[in-house]
């Protein structure tokens, strides 16, 4: 089954999941996104500072002019305590009947405080003095009435130093105070309108401190929310598509090769994404073929194993006429499609030749067992190729002797032929086998007899299941062995039907009376 992983699979809402989808189709390296995010990241704390910043800054403006308006209250405060104390001075200097030492102390001390009053005026005016913040609606007016007091008191006081106090006292009773008392609702009203104007901006500060708060505490929640939500949805965008490929290897680890995972990431995990779907499908693609190849391969095992137990067939078949043939007739027969056609009971004319090593009876008792196999050895040794190369069938071991075939069960041409010139090969290379195993005596010693007959016998294969052999019966291997039991060492004797078909020089031998062959049998000695 295909593996599916479906925004409702996710525990983020439907919102969420959309930022998440959308950060990862950001093409953009996983690399470069994480760099990037905490650029933004940095970005916010940036501008969460510089906002703190820019609102202390305006926290300190407003505090100067704070200060500023302490100054200036202060100012207007210095201006109403000297007209107070022109008042109080002027008051005393005219109700004071003393000496004139003392009237004269008290003119210098209202020159004084006249002093003073200038002083106190002179902070605020125009940009010429030390702080100047009076408005363009008190202006003028504080200026005039200013002059107007300090031109009075001047009067007076140039009217009482030259002694004309009753025009002093004039002066000081009407124009002075007449003019204090309207510089006087001058500064009142300024003092008023700047408490005003202190008290609004008091106000406006605090809704400023309490908007500037609002504003960090806002600006710093959303950018720790921004900072979070960046952070979940990078990481999300990372992390789901990681669950999905995750997902998808573990159907592949149980060969569901049909899997398949769907990412929106256009960076290195979409690759792997691409990479895992092309692998699932390659791993498909392969899984089908091995099936299809099982298939086959099942197919071809059915075959083989006929084949082989029909080669084996052949082998075993091979194999069992091997025992009774020369090799090169047994691969010319293998072929035949039917053993049996070869190896079927039948009745033939062969030649048969038996050999036998005379005083092995006695040899075998006097010598050591080792010996007694290495003769019999030696004597096999030089026997067999000979017998394999003239195309006689080894129909037997006899021990000391054995029983060759000629004519069966494959028809051969020239049978007495070449059986008599084994014989003569036998000969020469057994004698040269059994020389270094005589022991002395000449009663010990080996010798050899061979005897050749020709003539009909039965054919066929004698034995039970596990074991078969080929075999001769009939008169030609009886006069055969008969004849190499008349045999002395190194003697050849052959029967009249063998004589009768070879050409090689002959006499004659016998003639013999042959135990179960009735009368007198004529042989040749070759």
């Amino acid at each position: 089954m295909a593996l599916r992983n479906s925004p409702a699979s996710n525990a983020q809402p439907s919102s969420m999941n959309w930022l998440v989808e959308n950060a990862a189709r950001v093409a953009l390296p996983i690399r470069q996104k994480l760099p990037v995010a905490f650029l933004i990241v940095v970005l916010l704390m940036v501008a969460l500072s510089l906002a703190g910043l820019s609102e202390l800054r305006r926290a300190n403006i407003r505090a100067a002019e704070l200060v500023g308006d302490q100054i200036r209250i202060s100012t207007l405060r210095s201006i109403e305590r000297s007209i107070s104390a022109i008042n109080l001075v002027g008051a005393e200097l005219f109700l004071n009947v003393g000496d004139q030492s003392q009237n004269n102390n008290l003119a210098k001390k209202f020159y004084d405080e006249v002093l003073l009053f200038r002083a106190a005026a002179a902070q605020t005016g125009n940009e010429r003095r030390a702080t100047h913040f009076l408005t363009k609606k008190y202006e003028k007016e504080f200026f005039t009435k200013e002059r107007d007091v300090q031109t009075e008191a001047s009067k007076m006081r140039a009217l009482y130093v030259q002694g004309d106090v009753s025009a002093a006292r004039r002066v000081y009773d009407t124009a002075l105070s007449e003019a204090l008392e309207k510089f006087n609702r001058v500064v009142s009203s300024i003092s008023f309108d700047l408490g005003r104007e202190m008290q609004a901006r008091v106000e406006e500060n605090a809704k400023a401190f309490e908007k500037a708060q609002n504003l960090v505490v806002g600006t710093s929640v959303l950018a720790i929310a921004t900072a979070l939500l960046l952070g979940l949805t990078i990481s999300a965008s990372v992390t789901q598509p990681l669950d999905r490929i995750r997902k998808a290897l573990g159907e592949l680890s149980y060969g569901r090769f049909n899997a398949r995972v769907f990412v929106p990431n256009r960076d290195e995990i979409g690759e792997l994404a691409q990479h895992v779907n092309q692998t699932s499908a390659k791993l498909g693609e392969l899984y089908d073929e091995v099936q299809h190849q099982k298939a086959e391969l099942a197919t071809l095992n059915s075959a083989l194993e006929d084949k082989v137990k029909k080669q084996v067939q052949e082998i075993e078949r091979a194999n069992r006429l091997r025992r009774f043939l020369p090799a090169q007739i047994a691969e010319l027969i293998v072929s035949e499609p039917e053993e049996e056609d070869i190896l079927r009971t039948k009745r033939a004319e062969i030649s048969v030749l038996f050999i036998d090593l005379r005083g092995f009876t006695a040899f075998a008792n006097s010598a050591p067992p080792d010996r007694v196999i290495e003769a019999l050895n030696a004597f096999h040794t030089a026997s067999g190729p000979l017998i394999e190369a003239s195309g006689g069938t080894l129909e037997r071991f006899l021990g000391d002797g054995l029983l060759v075939l000629f004519g069966a069960p494959v028809s051969v041409e020239n049978a007495a032929q070449k059986a008599t010139e084994l014989a003569l090969d036998l000969r020469a290379a057994v004698r040269i086998a059994i020389k270094p195993f005589g022991t002395g005596g000449k009663e010990h010693q080996l010798g050899l007899g061979i005897g050749i007959g020709t003539g009909t016998a039965t054919l066929g294969q004698i034995g039970f299941q596990a074991r078969r052999d080929y075999s001769a019966i009939g008169p030609a291997p009886n006069l055969a062995a008969r004849l190499c039991e008349q045999a002395k060492d190194g003697q050849i004797l052959i029967s009249q039907a063998t004589a009768n078909q070879i050409d090689f020089d002959l006499r004659p031998a016998g003639p013999f009376s042959l135990k179960g062959i009735g009368g007198s049998v004529v042989a040749f000695e070759l």
